[in-house]
């Protein structure tokens, strides 16, 4: 059964630095895609939404990981997360008063 996940990556676009448009990395990220893993999209570059089947969520981050460290020469941290982990962090969010800490 295919699961959604994100995949968070830390630095892109900052200061000028690793600059990547979101159509050159939608681009790269269509090599890492197999029956294992489909990109579904992308929110601002540095935010990647997937489905994968079979493989852990670690390594999804891994192969964007290697895609980027090829593209720039140096590691890129990924940071991948269950889209069932970012609803049980949004319901906390939403029973909690966080504006008027």
């Amino acid at each position: 059964m295919a699961q959604l996940g994100v995949a968070f990556i830390r630095g892109l676009n900052m200061f000028g630095r690793n600059r990547i448009t979101m159509e050159e990395m939608r681009i790269r990220l269509m090599d890492i895609e197999d029956n294992s893993l489909r990109i579904i999209d992308l929110y601002k570059p540095d935010n990647v939404i997937f489905e994968k089947t079979g493989i852990h969520y670690a390594e999804v981050g891994l192969r964007i990981q290697a895609v980027l460290q090829e593209l720039f020469g140096k590691e890129v941290m990924v940071t991948t997360r269950s889209f069932n982990t970012l609803n049980g962090l949004m319901k906390k969010v939403h029973e909690k008063d966080y504006q008027n800490l």
